[in-house]
């Protein structure tokens, strides 16, 4: 088998395409000048066909290679993974069940490698319908190019048909060096900035990339996964963001992107940002990129309210399926059944270990190492060490009892308790509300004979969560460590406390969530309080419900709720309680919120509440 210059194979080999458009970037070295190439029979511009590409062909996989890298991609016409492998060169970036992405570093430079794979039915029929996934990409970085839009320069297509029927195939690409998804830069290596270098760079990104995002719809392109992992960046010298698209399988043409489905392409992108940034920063984006439109909209604001409720909309659905990630087998959780025990675990959590909990749920309960936190007719609660992600991890393990005897047969009209806090702590972790981790969830049954009714209906259940290293409750800490100090240490605390307190409960109620029994038991104060922003976390996720809309008689509830827990902390007065309603409205105190109704619901909810308990004779936390 050799390499060599083609004389183009036979048609039964060609892995072509037949539009006019199909033209091949190549480039002469990484961050070099950029050329479109084009290979013409019978006047015909082909794919992957210029006369500086070779053709090889190993079994039934076809390879075009960019000359000069033929000898450093393949041997005797196969790519050279398993090699590159043993040597200590290739690198894992991503896999999954529809493709695997490799980094190899070669002499040359490195590369990616991107697998295309067809598990399925129906990734073979897009195969055969839409073309390969490869030369998808090749053909969009060429379009792409075209505009000035910088994005993947590729230097090699493989591709493998049976019977003329395409399968899996290949993109090998020039690495993009010193540039890194925009997700990463945004979470990671932005907010270790300077506050103010991290202000001007961040109204640059917003600026950049609403004239990027303006070029692409102009030129009639819609990326149907636009998010920052798909958009790399690079700060130069002088500050200014440089951009490039990735992931072009996702980029669609059409003849003219009109209003309707820029709105939605925005939404796309916008989710990411409309929990990471400033309505400033968005605002400077939309700015940018109606500037940089030939026709901007006939009303932009209307547009932006639009482009705000397309996003929520889109945000509420994204958020359902994440919630419904801990129900199931998938890439994050798994499944087990052993006895008559059945169990939800993380991916992380070792089959092994959720097998041995399935088998003797309350041992870790007994362990002599675990501390007891918590022994009640309802729940107990231990504080051990469990083996999570090869490494021993302090976690709260919960096991909810059967308060009464019909328990078991309630669970045929709701959850039980542990799965109600099982799933809540996925919605809040979907919708990126602070809540320690969810790691197993385990039902158990009952044999026949010591329950004949409900034997076959879940009785004791269990529920493991990652635990808060350096936390205290909120209930702790203002019992016991904010009245001993001094007062302005003290009023410093209450007004962060105030501060805090107000955004967890605006965050929770703009995302759709509500919690009957928010009180300041159920809050951790995470790390060191005295810090600008202290960190706050909800636990004990039992009465958290999610509903969209939310209804304002359950804002008010759990405003009163958690108005009345605090009623008894030392130094705290109704300013204080009026500070916190100011910073929980979107608007302040302005009239648009009827802030005034607001409080007298509130007041009236509150007073209920503590009539109820004393009715009752239980105590207010």
């Amino acid at each position: 088998m050799s390499i060599s210059r083609p004389r183009y194979p036979d048609i039964k080999h060609m892995l072509l395409t037949e539009s006019d458009e199909n033209v091949l970037v190549a480039q002469d070295r990484p961050g070099g000048p950029l050329e479109v190439a084009r290979g013409v029979e019978g006047g015909t511009a082909r794919l992957f066909q210029p006369p500086t590409w070779l053709w090889s062909r190993a079994g039934d996989v076809g390879w075009w290679v960019r000359d000069g890298w033929e000898g450093s991609l393949l041997d005797g016409g196969a790519l050279r993974l398993e090699e590159w492998r043993r040597e200590g060169r290739l690198n894992v970036v991503k896999t999954g069940p529809h493709r695997v992405v490799y980094r190899v570093d070669l002499p040359r430079g490195s590369v990616y490698v991107k697998h295309f794979l067809v598990p399925g039915l129906r990734s073979k029929l897009r195969q055969w319908l839409r073309r390969g996934k490869g030369r998808n990409e090749g053909r969009r970085a060429a379009e792409l190019a075209a505009i000035g839009v910088p994005t993947i320069t590729p230097i090699a297509l493989g591709e493998q048909r049976k019977r003329s029927l395409l399968l899996e195939n290949f993109l090998i690409t020039h690495a993009i060096e010193g540039m890194v998804p925009l997700e990463v830069f945004v979470e990671s290596r932005l907010p270790s900035w300077p506050a103010d270098r991290r202000a001007a760079v961040r109204q640059k990104l917003a600026r950049a990339l609403g004239a990027l995002t303006a070029r692409l719809h102009d030129a009639g392109f819609l990326h149907s996964d636009f998010h920052p992992g798909n958009l790399l960046v690079l700060i130069d010298a002088d500050e200014q963001p440089r951009f490039a698209i990735i992931d072009l399988d996702a980029l669609r043409s059409c003849r003219n992107v009109g209003w309707n489905a820029a709105r939605d392409n925005l939404a796309l992108l916008n989710h990411y940002f409309w929990t990471r940034s400033l309505r400033a920063d968005r605002h400077r984006f939309l700015r940018a990129y109606f500037e940089a439109r030939r026709e901007p909209p006939r009303d932009p604001r209307r547009f932006a309210r639009d482009v705000e409720s397309a996003t929520r909309a889109w945000a509420e659905r994204l958020w359902r399926r994440w919630g419904r990630r801990c129900t199931g087998d998938n890439k994050y959780f798994y499944t087990m059944q052993h006895g008559r025990a059945w169990g939800v675990a993380a991916r992380d959590v070792d089959p092994a270990l959720l097998r041995t909990l399935l088998a003797n749920p309350n041992a870790p309960l007994r362990d002599e190492k675990s501390i007891t936190l918590k022994t009640s007719r309802t729940t107990d609660v231990a504080d051990t060490t469990l083996e999570i992600a090869g490494r021993p991890t302090r976690v709260i393990y919960k096991r909810f009892n059967k308060k009464q005897w019909f328990d078991p047969f309630l669970t045929w009209f709701r959850p039980s308790r542990a799965w109600q806090a099982w799933q809540a702590g996925q919605h809040l972790s979907a919708r990126a509300a602070p809540t320690p981790r969810n790691l197993v969830f385990i039902a158990r049954l009952r044999p026949f004979r010591r329950d004949p009714l409900f034997w076959y209906l879940p009785h004791e259940t269990y529920l493991v969560t990652l635990k808060d290293e350096h936390a205290v409750t909120l209930l702790d800490y203002t019992m016991n460590i904010l009245p001993a100090l001094d007062v302005d240490a003290r009023r410093g605390a209450i007004d962060r406390l105030t501060r805090a307190l107000a955004a967890l409960l605006r965050l929770l109620h703009e995302r759709s969530l509500s919690d009957r029994d928010l009180k300041s038991s159920n809050i951790l104060l995470v790390g060191d309080p005295a810090v600008e922003e202290p960190r706050l976390s909800l636990i004990d996720l039992v009465g958290v419900r999610l509903n969209h809309p939310l209804p304002r008689h359950r804002r008010v509830q759990n405003l009163a709720r958690l108005q009345v827990s605090l009623g008894d902390v030392a130094g705290r007065t109704r300013t204080d309680a009026l500070r916190f309603l100011r910073a929980y409205l979107p608007w302040g105190l302005s009239p648009w919120n009827d802030w005034k109704s607001l409080w007298r619901d509130v007041a009236a909810a509150g007073d209920a509440k503590r009539t109820r308990n004393e009715q009752r004779g239980r105590k207010l936390t």
